[in-house]
């Protein structure tokens, strides 16, 4: 549905700020060139910000097809799909949700807004899942491609994605459809309606919506062909021969110390490994075997285990507003939204090595005989937990905001918007099934009672009413469900969070130019951000690890949010020989953060139109984005991850802690976007725009990898191994985790796009093209160490910046007439080198995919006064084009290629 949303979205004709529709005689061009697009505070007919902007308009939205707009906004050049419900389905505090991402920052580092007013934070972090934004009454969407804190506040360091309620709507509207995938899986449904009328004589006006929605996801990966247990992994050539490469490419990775009913790694023992109901059998090593690594092929427990690959969601909302004319002046308003949303997925297979005696009752007698003969008391013992631990992930959020507000006159050009916002967010995370650690341990120490014969853990001999159960690890399902059930809880992650804003904008025009008036906008901005974290007892316990995952610290607090601004354009020249236009956009805005201090944000924009084909802009910006709350007081959260440790020659899963720094400053941007706008009178309605873009972001703020710090301390890096905790095996327990301002961000490139639009026949065609150029993604780190991530496709982290190709584009055509419409998208996302770093690989570059996508919509019933009945469908990736094979993340890089391949999607939709 994203590719459809998309080639709805560039089928039509676009509304930009980059200069007015082009002209037709066309009643839908009409109707579009009637919408006011600024990307500013200020508010004046013709006005054109010098910024970068791409709007979509209500009639684009409604034919899309998509079950969220984001897979739509995705699809955008400047977009890029970091968190979606198919890239990051297992990070728990993102799964299953849409978070804007521009320009590949981080979608930390885009702003997004409800109708140009902040929405209650729906994470700690204070970003939106747009999964929760009722939907179903979106008007359209403004996309600003440039720095706008200056404009809009904190947080709009990449940019800014302003959703817009269609506030005028009149009549009922809605929509069903559903779709399924090649696989029989990624099932879908979305369903909503719309009404809006006017009462009280015109004076007032009433809007309801409602929308529901269901994905059933994809629940393992492995099921498509691409995919498979692939992986890269160690080549143990290379410790011989430096010029074989470090790494390789492997069809069949599995882990050399672990089985999946568990393989003896050390001592008379090693290289045996259990079966069904504990037999034993030799343990096969596979091809490019290391110690106690990783191989290619044999018996080990496969590295790509089963895992979630698009992460299974729910999600109903609803919307109520009303306007309503107190006097001729001034209007009053007020609006009431509520959505919920709902993930149950599974949780991360892992391996685990554990110290096991000699005596352990459940070990076959030849075996502890064996032990006993070569005077061995303990071996490792390497398990994987696919068939007792791993659990599921069971969330449930619900965002609701109420806002109330006046607008008008005061007199002459003067206007005014003073509202009131108050929300309140809701998130329960329950990890159910989850491996409480230390009782695992004391659960495998199982022993013969010498009273009684029979079975228990060597802690009841001391302790008999601590309710131990003994495990059985020997083998696959060898544990029984009351061992399974004493080893196992549920940890918590529950957030609660609450917001108030209080807003005032006032407008004007207070003088005029030799060129024309100067228009000016200013206000202000209270914002209130409470935040309370729970969790269950377990996980509550200080400085301790004791589930698997999860783990949540409780804590709470508190941040309070002043600010104020002034924006001014000043015209220089107005229909001149030299100049058909000439202004200057300049804005500022100070904001006083409770936590983090006084910052400063600015703006210097230029628009030159030469004349009515050839139009010229640039902005210079400052803008910020401040530590959210999480950065700065979050207590820790464990979740797992795999890390390559040299110190044990080994790649294995370890629990890695989050937590926060009080001592966090806000992020400083430096932005620079100049570019040209052409729409040459000797081709009518062809527009072309060239825009460049230079984004410098200083004291980024951001965690070491856990790799990282691994490194670093295998190095002999003092203050990281303050990081990492190791076990009496030598092997890592944990790895901490804390956000510093350490990182500097440098990104710059090229947006192109071209419309043409022409009525043929009883219809139009439209014909779009476009590309963006990702010339440079740095990131250099906390030691002046460079990461190149423009064209790469890594993505060391999930929820950060990462790999981004060179090149991505677009071409669409489409021909919509009264009664039908059609149309074919072509997608590129460019190839790149696999790993960012200085590791050698087999091979090290995949080549870019294009996607092809069809869509439709057939008109069944039409009314006298332009109401309507049609049916839609759309094929997405209609040639089922499987993703690049790269090893990273879970066989390719999900953030930027289509992992779910051709979809269905068919629909009805009415408007009366």
């Amino acid at each position: 549905m994203a590719a459809l949303a998309f080639a709805a979205l560039i089928g039509a004709t676009p509304v930009h700020a980059q200069q007015a529709a082009p002209p037709d005689t066309d009643a839908k061009a009409s109707e579009t060139a009637e919408i006011v697009v600024t990307g500013s505070q200020v508010a004046r007919a013709g006005f054109v910000s010098p910024t970068p902007l791409t709007s979509v308009n209500t009639d684009d939205i409604l034919r899309v097809g998509a079950v969220n707009v984001a897979d739509a906004l995705n699809q955008l050049p400047s977009m890029k799909p970091s968190v979606t419900p198919s890239s990051v389905s297992n990070l728990s505090k993102l799964a299953g949700g849409n978070y804007m991402d521009l320009r590949g920052l981080g979608y930390l580092r885009t702003l997004t807004l409800i109708d140009g007013k902040r929405y209650v934070p729906t994470t700690p972090e204070g970003v939106i899942n747009t999964n929760l934004i009722p939907q179903a009454l979106i008007g359209g969407v403004e996309v600003v491609t440039g720095g706008a804190s200056a404009a809009y506040g904190s947080d709009a360091v990449a940019g800014v994605v302003n959703f817009k309620i269609d506030n005028k709507f009149n009549g009922v509207r809605g929509s069903l459809q559903g779709g399924i995938t090649d696989h029989n899986d990624n099932r879908n449904y979305l369903a909503s309606l719309a009404f809006g009328t006017k009462f009280a004589g015109d004076r007032g006006h009433l809007l309801l919506g409602f929308e529901a929605a269901e994905n059933n996801g994809v629940k393992d990966g492995n099921r498509r062909k691409w995919a498979g247990n692939r992986s890269i992994i160690v080549n143990p050539a290379n410790d011989i021969d430096p010029s074989q490469p470090y790494l390789v490419h492997v069809n069949d990775a599995r882990a050399s110390y672990a089985a999946p009913g568990g393989v003896i790694n050390s001592g008379v023992l090693k290289g045996i490994q259990f079966g069904p109901n504990g037999t034993t059998m030799p343990f096969r090593y596979g091809n490019y075997l290391t110690q106690d690594n990783t191989m290619d092929g044999g018996d080990g427990d496969p590295l790509a285990s089963p895992y979630v690959l698009v992460a299974p969601t729910k999600r109903w909302s609803a919307y109520a507003g009303a306007t309503y004319e107190i006097t001729p002046a001034i209007t009053a308003y007020a609006n009431f939204t509520y959505a919920t949303s709902r993930l149950n997925e599974r949780s991360i297979p892992s391996d685990d090595v554990f110290t096991i005696h000699a005596d352990n009752a459940y070990l076959p007698a030849s075996l502890r005989n064996a032990l006993a003969a070569a005077g061995e008391t303990s071996f490792a013992f390497g398990r994987s937990l696919e068939d007792y631990g791993v659990g599921a992930i069971k969330q449930k959020a619900t965002t609701w905001q109420g806002v109330t507000g006046l607008r008008g006159g005061l007199g002459g050009s003067w206007t005014f918007d003073a509202s009131v916002a108050f929300g309140k967010t809701h998130s329960l995370t329950l990890f159910t099934g989850d491996v409480i650690k230390s009782r695992r341990l004391l659960a495998l120490d199982a022993v013969i009672n010498p009273a009684t014969g029979g079975i228990v853990c060597r802690s009841t001999l001391t302790d008999p009413t601590n309710g131990c159960m003994p495990l059985n690890l020997f083998g696959v399902g060898s544990a029984s469900q009351q061992a399974i059930n004493y080893i196992t809880g549920t940890s918590v992650r529950d957030w609660r969070q609450s917001q108030q804003v209080v807003d005032l904008v006032i407008r004007g025009e207070p003088f005029s130019t030799w060129a024309g008036p100067v228009s000016i906008a200013f206000g202000g901005q209270y914002r209130n951000l409470n935040v309370d974290v729970t969790s269950d007892p377990i996980s509550a316990t200080p400085n301790v690890s004791l589930f698997r995952v999860g783990n949540v610290k409780p804590y709470s607090a508190r941040e309070a949010v002043k600010e104020g601004f002034v924006e001014a354009v000043i015209p220089l020249a107005q229909d001149a020989s030299w100049a058909k236009n000439l202004d200057v956009d300049l804005g500022g805005r100070i904001t006083d953060y409770r936590t983090s201090g006084t910052v400063e944000t600015w703006k210097v924009g230029v628009n030159y139109a030469v004349n009515s084909s050839i139009r010229f802009r640039a902005t210079r910006s400052r803008d910020i984005r401040a530590p959210n709350i999480n950065e700065l007081f979050a207590a820790g959260q464990t979740l797992l991850g795999g890390v390559t440790d040299s110190k044990t020659n080994a790649t294995y899963n370890v629990s890695q802690t989050t937590g926060g720094n009080p001592y966090l400053k806000p992020e400083k941007a430096n932005t620079f976007t100049a570019g040209v706008v052409l729409t040459p009178s000797f081709v009518p309605r062809l527009s072309i725009s060239i825009d460049y873009y230079d984004i410098k972001v200083k004291g980024a703020i951001a965690s070491l990898t856990a790799q990282t710090i691994v490194n670093r301390c295998n190095s002999g890096d003092a203050a990281s191994c303050l990081l990492v905790r190791r076990g009496d095996d030598g092997r890592i327990n944990n790895i901490l985790l804390a956000p510093v301002n350490f990182q500097q961000i440098i990104t710059n490139g090229i947006d192109v796009e071209a419309n043409y639009r022409v009525p043929i026949g009883a219809g139009v065609l439209d014909l779009r093209g476009l590309v963006s150029y990702v010339n440079k993604l740095d990131l250099t780190g906390q030691d002046n160490d460079v990461t190149h991530f423009a064209g790469n496709t890594d993505q060391p982290v999930l929820d950060g910046p990462g790999g981004t190709p060179h090149w991505k584009g677009s071409a669409t055509a489409s021909y919509a007439t009264d009664n039908y419409r059609f149309g074919v998208t072509g997608r590129y996302i460019g190839g790149g080198v696999i790993t960012r770093d200085d590791f050698t690989l087999d091979w090290n570059h995949v080549n870019g995919r294009v996607y092809v996508d069809l869509s439709g919509e057939l008109t069944v019933f039409k009314t006298s006064n332009g109401g309507k009945i049609a049916l839609f469908g759309v094929i997405l990736n209609a040639f089922d084009n499987d993703p690049p094979f790269t090893g990273y993340q879970f066989q390719t890089a999900r953030q930027l290629y289509d992992v779910i391949g051709r979809q269905y999607t068919a629909g009805v939709r009415f408007n009366f």
